[in-house]
């Protein structure tokens, strides 16, 4: 019989096994999590469900692989882990979530307004008593039998459901703590202060399951893979049919503009495809008859007839999409300080309440002593307010950051990846460099070129005219002009026969350019791409073209290595000559070039295996899996896909590589405030239980010290709305972007 589980990989701090049982297994694999986020030597868990992987980070320090597989066995044996999904409903992103009716569609439920009306419930009662009270001077009974007493004790029964859950399992956790400080107070007679305790859990819960739910959205449904309609070749005749409609073996008919929206093969035609979306590269690829195209690239010029292999949710983009999804779905939560401190302050506050009793023999002190500790300030607000005042001032500067974790994280990883074109580049070429032949001058070959290109829409073509713009060099009049797919132009300008193209129209054209190839080879292996300019069948010069580089990349790269990211790499589908000259402008030691999307996640994986902690920053649909495979993943927003945008944690809307830097710097000080928080926080509880138990405060005034540690955490945490990072004065020698060279 087959082991259930099985170790895969492990390195110090952290291990990777196989579990038959997690393969499709939503129910299993959040189970996991949570049980492993609760060790406390946990660090962070992902898993796989397609293929039953289980990545652990944990503490070297204070457990070993052997105690984790051990703890999983352990644990997989468990009647209660393993109850299948449908019988008990998936978990929601809030513990007090209750939504009975996910166990009968299994379309899952929406945890913020289970949390919303819990929220809403508490604070309208709060506000019907502040209103008797404090505008009409009526007083409120408190005691457990007046109404006040027992909303106080219906509400508080999602805690008391959750507590005993737990105590079956023999925890004792945060929500049996607060049910009882409730109890307790309405027993008391300090029904208002049962209120408190209830409005600062609910408010923290709706917070949490917010962020939770919006980090779980689905990539499909904002995304548009295909068009919804094309065009299917039958008996001779193009018939539109819908995209969803299509069948393996159907003929599509492509056009100039239009998405491919199938695999398959080119039977018929010829056509310069973008494939950009898939592979990254910049530049336009001619295909034609026995070529592969994939759904999601564009036909950019040409007609094409492509017998569909794959359709639907089988083409390549769908499984790369769908990939995405299963990343997203089953990220886990990392255990955060907070948590730790919540653990602490549980213990603490049973021992301290239990032992003032027995040292006082006071139940009112004891009481007192519960109130204080009950307030869970230092687990709520010290770390959420820190973390919301942070997305918020990243906001200000147009960053979105999805959640807190990710906020946490950017300033924990210690490796950086950058996609290169949309990302450290722009997407649009520029002509850098002319280089004259055969006794002619730039301005010349920049004339005839533009006015060969002048009609044409082709990236190359757009950048030699906005060269010619830029000299106010006018183009001349053509009578012929002819468009070769995937080779260049040709036309007539004043009598000459002028050719503007790669080596394929010139041999086509019978053209000599054997030295022209040898001045050509030394800009090609700097990664450039180069156009001979002929006229009348003689070679009078060469354009090289370059993608320019973003203004902000080289102090962006020197800021992060600066700031704490030990590794920086590039990874790219475009051509090795093209990433190793820009790896060389930038000084980024590590480069791999011509990856496709699954190429680009499994080395993440191959970093995060060697114990990287790893940042991907990238732009396009190329990128999005290694995004969410990724410890954090950056897009940069304006020219990046929508499948990019969802699959990040972070997105840079005004496409600013500056704001990667603010985004880390704001993470560090962020950690910062939340562990000044934490100090005001557990401090004011340490007096108070002090004071407490000696007899020096009483429940009124436990109730002011919750008022006064949060207001003081509020306070601490709204300086982050201001944050600055601090400017770094980083030597480094210049280096030029994408320069115009002077002529040779």
């Amino acid at each position: 019989m087959k082991q259930n589980i099985v170790l895969r990989h492990s390195t110090r701090g952290r291990v990777r096994f196989n579990i038959r049982s997690l393969v499709r297994n939503e129910h299993l694999a959040g189970n996991i999590d949570l049980e492993l986020g609760r060790t406390g030597y946990v660090e962070n868990v992902r898993t796989n469900i397609r293929c039953g992987s289980l990545v652990i980070r944990f503490k070297a320090d204070k457990t070993s692989v052997e105690q984790l597989f051990a703890f999983l066995n352990k644990l997989l044996g468990s009647a209660e882990i393993n109850r299948p999904l449908g019988i008990g409903g998936p978990a929601c992103a809030s513990d007090l979530c209750e939504c009975n009716a996910c166990e009968v569609t299994h379309a899952g439920c929406n945890p913020v307004k289970s949390a919303f009306r819990r929220f809403v419930a508490v604070s309208a009662v709060m506000g019907v008593v502040f209103v008797r009270t404090s505008i009409l001077g009526l007083t409120v009974a408190e005691t457990a039998l007046s109404p006040l007493g027992i909303i106080a004790m219906g509400l508080s029964l999602p805690l008391f459901k959750k507590a005993y859950d737990q105590l079956k399992k023999k925890r004792f956790t945060l929500e049996a703590f607060l049910g009882a400080s409730c109890v307790a107070a309405v027993a008391a007679g300090e029904a208002l202060t049962a209120f408190e305790v209830l409005w600062i859990n609910s408010g923290a819960e709706l917070v949490k399951a917010w962020i939770t739910e919006r980090s779980r959205k689905s990539i499909s449904s904002i995304l548009e893979v295909t068009s919804h309609h094309t065009f299917v070749l039958v008996d001779g005749v193009e018939v539109e049919r819908e995209v969803k409609d299509l069948r393996k073996g159907d003929i599509v008919v492509l056009h100039t503009s239009e998405k491919v929206c199938v695999d398959g093969e080119i039977i018929d035609g010829e056509a310069l495809m973008d494939e950009s979306p898939i592979s990254g590269r910049s530049d336009f690829v001619p295909r034609t008859v026995g070529d592969e195209v994939l759904a999601g690239t564009f036909v950019r010029q040409g007609v094409i007839y492509v017998r569909a292999n794959e359709v639907g949710d089988r083409t390549y983009l769908s499984r790369v999409l769908k990939m995405v999804e299963d990343s997203l779905e089953n990220r886990a939560p990392i255990e955060g300080v907070a948590d730790q401190l919540a653990a602490n302050l549980i213990k603490v506050g049973f021992v301290t309440t239990a032992g003032t009793w027995l040292l006082t023999g006071s139940l009112y002190r004891a009481f007192t002593v519960l109130l204080v500790m009950a307030c869970p300030c230092a687990t709520v607000l010290a770390a959420s307010t820190a973390v919301s005042a942070a997305i918020s001032a990243a906001a200000k500067r147009n960053i979105l950051i999805k959640g807190g974790r990710y906020l946490e994280e950017v300033g924990k990883t210690d490796t950086v990846c950058f996609d290169k074109t949309g990302t450290l580049t722009t997407n649009e070429p520029v002509l850098t460099k002319i280089v004259p032949l055969n006794g002619s001058n730039e301005q010349r070959i920049l004339q005839m070129s533009v006015s060969v290109e002048m009609h044409n829409h082709h990236p190359l073509a757009q950048a030699i005219k906005m060269e010619a713009d830029a000299r106010e060099i006018a183009p001349e009049e053509h009578s012929v002009c002819e468009y070769f797919l995937g080779m260049g132009m040709r036309a007539e300008v004043s009598d000459n026969d002028i050719l503007v193209g790669n080596r394929k129209l010139m041999d086509k054209h019978e053209v000599e350019i054997a030295d022209a190839a040898k001045k050509a080879a030394p800009l090609r292996r700097q990664g450039r791409t180069v156009l001979f300019v002929a006229e009348s069948k003689k070679i009078i010069g060469l354009l090289a073209f370059d993608n320019l580089i973003r203004p902000e990349s080289t102090e962006v790269v020197q800021q992060l290595k600066h700031n704490g990211a030990e590794n920086i790499v590039l990874i790219t589908g475009d051509e090795p000559n093209t990433a190793k000259e820009l790896s060389k402008r930038l000084g980024i030691p590590t480069v791999h070039a011509s990856v496709m999307p699954e190429d680009k996640a499994n080395i993440v994986d191959e970093m995060q295996a060697g114990g990287a902690a790893v940042l991907m920053v990238g732009d396009g649909v190329n990128d999005a899996l290694a995004l969410t495979h990724a410890n954090v993943g950056v897009a940069m927003g304006a020219g990046g896909s929508e499948v990019a945008i969802e699959a990040a944690d972070i997105a840079l809307v005004n496409d600013d590589l500056n704001g990667l830097v603010y985004v880390q710097s704001l993470s560090q000080q962020t950690l910062k405030v939340v562990h000044q928080n934490f100090w005001i926080a557990t401090g004011s509880n340490l007096m108070g239980v002090v004071f407490g138990a000696m007899g020096m405060l009483t429940p009124i005034m436990a109730g002011m010290i919750h008022i006064g540690h949060s207001l003081g955490v509020l306070a601490n945490s709204a300086r982050l709305l201001r944050y600055e990072p601090p400017t770094l004065a980083i030597e480094a020698t210049p280096i030029e972007v994408t320069p115009k060279e002077q002529p040779t």
